[in-house]
C-alpha cells in the first residue's frame, strides 16, 4: 500500500484528516487560552471540554448507523461546510459577557466532530485491505501527531505572536479545504463476507464480539484517564510553567512528535495486539506519575512525547482487532458506539478534572491519575489471562 499511497482512495482521509485537524486545533488552542484569560478558572476549562464531546452521546451511534446505508462522502463535506460559520463566531468574544457564544459554538463544533469522526472511522475499514489494517490505523496516529505538532505548536504560537483572531480564522478555513479534499474520495458499498460471523444476541451483543466489547471497556476506562490529562496539559503548559498559549502548545506538539513515531513501531508490532494495548495503558499511567513531577516544561515535555508513542501503539493494535472481528457492513455501527461511549467519558471526566483543580494542585491530579492506570491494566491483564489468553489474538 505504502507504494501507491498517493493514488490510494485513503490518502484524501488521510490528508482532509490533516487540515481538518489542524485548524481545529488552532482553534482550540486559542479558545482555552482565552478562557483562562478571561476567568482564571480550571472549571471553566472543564465545562467547555466537557460540553465539546457530549454529543458524541447521541449523535455518534446514530451517525454510524447512517455510515453504514448512506453516501459516507456527502455526509463528512456537509458537517465540515456546517461548522465554517460557528468557527469564526469565537472572533466576536470580547468580555465574560460573550462567553455564551463560546459555549454555543464549542457545542455546535462538537457536534459535527460527533457526526464526521464515526463516519470518517468506518470508512477506513471499507476501502483498506484486512491485512494493511495495522499499518493504516498506525497512519491514524500519524495524523492525529501531525495535527497536534503543526496545530497545536504553530496555533500557539500563532495566537501567542499574531493573535486569536487569526487561529480562528484559518480553523475556518481548513473546514472549507478538507470538504473540497473529501469530494474526491470514492467509497464503494459492499457488504463483507470474509470476516467472522458473530453470534446473534439482543442489544450490543449483536454485533460486538466478546473481544470487541472488552476494547470498548478498556478504551472506555482509557478515556476517563485521557479526559483527566488533556485538562492537565492546558494547566501544565499555561499556569503551572507560565507560559500561556505557547505552553499549551509546545506540550499538544510533544504529544504530536510521539504520535507520529509510534507509527514507525505500531507497523512492526506483531504477537498478541490485545495484550500489547493492555501494557500500554499501564506504561502511559508511568509516564503520567513522572510528569506530573517534572521540574521544568521541557522535561515534561519529553515525557509527553514517550506518552503519546505508547499511546499511539496501544491505539493502532485496538482499532485493528476491532476492524478483523467486525463485518465491514457493520462498521460504521460499531465505531459509533465506541466514539460515543469514549467521549461521553472523555467529557465527564474533563469536567470533573476542572473541578478537581479548584481544590488540588495539577501535580497531585496526575499522580493518582497515574497511579490508576497502572491498577486498571493489571485488572485488564486478569481479565485477559482468565478470559481471552487462549484465543486467537495473534495477529500481523
Amino acid at each position: 500500500m505504502s507504494d501507491c499511497f498517493h493514488k490510494h482512495p485513503y490518502s484524501y482521509l488521510f490528508c482532509s484528516g490533516i487540515v481538518n485537524g489542524i485548524g481545529d486545533r488552532f482553534s482550540q488552542v486559542a479558545v482555552l487560552a482565552l478562557l483562562l484569560e478571561l476567568t482564571d478558572s480550571g472549571l471553566a476549562v472543564g465545562i467547555v471540554m466537557g460540553m465539546r464531546v457530549l454529543p458524541y452521546l447521541v449523535l455518534s451511534p446514530i451517525a454510524g448507523k447512517l455510515a453504514d446505508v448512506w453516501d459516507r462522502r456527502k455526509i463528512m463535506i456537509v458537517t465540515d461546510v456546517v461548522r465554517v460559520p460557528f468557527a469564526l463566531s469565537f472572533l466576536f468574544v470580547q468580555s465574560v459577557e460573550d462567553l455564551w457564544i463560546i459555549y454555543v459554538s464549542m457545542f455546535v463544533l462538537a457536534c459535527g466532530e460527533a457526526i464526521y469522526q464515526p463516519v470518517r472511522k468506518s470508512s477506513i475499514g471499507v476501502i483498506v485491505d484486512q491485512q494493511h489494517y495495522t499499518k493504516v490505523n498506525g497512519l491514524e496516529q500519524v495524523v492525529i501527531g501531525i495535527v497536534l505538532v503543526a496545530g497545536s505548536v504553530t496555533g500557539g504560537v500563532v495566537a501567542f505572536f499574531v493573535g486569536k483572531d487569526v487561529a480562528f480564522a484559518l480553523n475556518a478555513c481548513t473546514f472549507i479545504a478538507a470538504a473540497l479534499i473529501i469530494k474526491h474520495l470514492v467509497i464503494k458499498k459492499e457488504v463483507n463476507q470474509d470476516q467472522p460471523i458473530m453470534i446473534k444476541r439482543p442489544h450490543l451483543n449483536r454485533t460486538f464480539g466478546p473481544i470487541v466489547m472488552f476494547i470498548v471497556v478498556i478504551q472506555s476506562v482509557s478515556a476517563m484517564l485521557d479526559g483527566f490529562f488533556n485538562v492537565l496539559i492546558s494547566y501544565y503548559g499555561a499556569e503551572t510553567f507560565s507560559m500561556a498559549d505557547l505552553g499549551v502548545g509546545i506540550l499538544y506538539g510533544a504529544l504530536g512528535i510521539g504520535l507520529v513515531i509510534s507509527f514507525f513501531v505500531s507497523k512492526k508490532v506483531t504477537g498478541n495486539l490485545l495484550l500489547i494495548g493492555i501494557i500500554s495503558v499501564g506504561l502511559e499511567g508511568v509516564l503520567q506519575i513522572i510528569a506530573s513531577q517534572a521540574p521544568t516544561l521541557w522535561y515534561i515535555a519529553i515525557t509527553f512525547t514517550g506518552i503519546s508513542l505508547i499511546g499511539g501503539v496501544g491505539a493502532a493494535c485496538f482499532d485493528s482487532i476491532v476492524m478483523r472481528r467486525t463485518p465491514k457492513s457493520q462498521q460504521g455501527e460499531v465505531f459509533g458506539v465506541i466514539e460515543s461511549i469514549s467521549n461521553v467519558v472523555i467529557g465527564i471526566a474533563m469536567f470533573s478534572a476542572g473541578w478537581l483543580l479548584e481544590l488540588f494542585s495539577p501535580r497531585i491530579i496526575g499522580l493518582v491519575g497515574g497511579s490508576a492506570a497502572i491498577f486498571v491494566m493489571f485488572l485488564f491483564i486478569l481479565v485477559f489471562t482468565f478470559s481471552f489468553s487462549s484465543k486467537n489474538l495473534t495477529e500481523k
